[in-house]
Formats: C-alpha cells, structure tokens, sequence
C-alpha cells in the first residue's frame, strides 16, 4: 500500500492537474476576501456557520476547497484508469485493499495541501487588506480545524473513489462530489426533517459528509472534535469496503 502511495504521489505530483486546481481555488477565494464576500477569517473557513451548511456558504471560502477537490479527485482517479496505471497495480497486487488504501493516501494527502494552503493563503490576505486574523480558540483551535478538514477530505476522496469504481465515469464522480461538497443532501435532510416534524431526519444530516464538514470550526470543542474524526473514519471504511467489492467484480479476477 505505501509503495503505490509513493507511486501515485509522484504522478500526480508530476501532472498540471493539482497545481492548476489549487491555484484557482487559491484565485476564487482570494478574489471573494478582497471585494468584501468573505469578511473575516470565520466566514473563510466556514466557522461563522455555526455547523450550518447552505447552498451558498459552501460554495465560498472553504467550500471553493471542497468543490475543486471533487473535480482534482475524479481526475485522478480516472487517470490512473485511462493510463493503464491501475492495470499495471492489479496485475501486481491483487488485493483491492492495497490499491484503495494507497489511492486514498495520495489523494487526503492533495486534499491537506490544498486546506492548508487555503487557510494560510487566508490569513495573509486578511492581514494584508487590515481585517486581521481572530482566532477563537487560539493555536489549538486552528490546529484541530485543520485536523478535522483533512480527515473529512478522506472520507470525500472515499465517497468519489467508490463511485467512480461503481460507475466508471469521470462526470459522474464529479457531480457526486459536487453535491457533497455543496451540502445539497445535508441541506434536504434538514428541510425533510423540519417538513415532517421528525428531528431525527435532521441529525442524520448532521453526520453526512459535508454535514460533518460544517460543524468543524476554530473554536475547538472535544466532542465535536471526536465525532469528526470518527464520522470520516466510518465514511471511509464503508466507502473502501464498497470500493473494493466493485474492484473485484470488474477488475480483479
């Protein structure tokens, strides 16, 4: 698994893809600081929310993040099957679980580089235009902010890895990741639950993917903390799990 890891990391890091994606996530974002869409460093990382997630929060700040990765993820994905790269790992590996763990690796790895670069790109521009950088929950809260975004960056590669294995079309993962990253089922969930009066409807949306992603914020809180990173972790194992059944049937004789 860390062998095709290490394999993947250079390929992609090797292609325009990634480079090209964070840099117009790094343009929109920063274009939305400058003109006054995004006022604070809160509204940036989508930590004004309050673990809400709409339509149009998710597609500004961090959201823009979440948005460019489906589209980065799905490409990378179906690279590796267009160029006969993941021809060449089965040939090798039959074990699904090798591939999969170090597909995923590789692409969690691309999804923190690009929150990272995000919040770091963020917080110089605000310092920058004289807002000023507030953190609530000082180092520890950024930190643990960080920590939970990436965590739910592999619980989204996971989801658009499963499709694409499933489906094997490009557009098809990246709608899939679009409305994932734009909170659209979350946002469903929690009208269906206030129509028929069934609270329950509503915290099932709150452990979704993005649902999950919307309660991350820079004041940092234990419990919450927990819940993300156990939420991604149960994310990924049923989505790698599904991931490697449909491996098998297709691919893996």
């Amino acid at each position: 698994m860390l062998n095709i890891f290490k394999m993947d990391m250079r390929r992609t890091l090797r292609s325009k893809a990634p480079y090209s994606c964070i840099a117009f996530m790094l343009l929109v974002s920063g274009t939305m600081i400058f003109f006054g869409m995004l006022p604070d460093f809160a509204a940036a990382t989508g930590s004004s929310s309050g673990g809400a997630m709409d339509m149009t929060s998710s597609m500004m700040g961090i959201g823009m993040a979440f948005i460019m990765m489906s589209i980065l993820f799905a490409i990378c994905i179906s690279t590796d099957f267009s160029s006969g790269f993941a021809k060449n790992i089965f040939s090798r590996h039959t074990n699904p679980v090798r591939y999969i763990g170090g597909k995923l690796l590789s692409l969690t790895v691309i999804g923190a580089i690009a929150i990272v670069a995000h919040a770091v790109m963020s917080m110089l521009l605000f310092a920058i235009i004289g807002n000023g950088v507030v953190l609530p929950g000082g180092f520890i809260g950024l930190l643990a902010y960080l920590i939970e975004k990436i965590f739910v960056s592999g619980a989204f590669a996971a989801l658009i890895l499963m499709v694409y294995l499933f489906a094997r079309h490009i557009a098809i993962s990246m709608i899939v990741g679009v409305v994932a990253a734009t909170g659209i089922l979350s946002a469903l969930l929690n009208i269906l639950g206030e129509y028929l009066e069934v609270s329950f409807i509503s915290k099932v949306a709150k452990y979704t993917i993005s649902g999950l992603s919307g309660q991350a914020n820079l004041e940092f809180t234990g419990s919450v903390f927990v819940t993300i990173i156990i939420g991604s972790v149960l994310w990924i194992a049923v989505c790698s799990a599904l991931g490697a059944k449909a491996l098998k049937k297709k691919d893996i004789s």
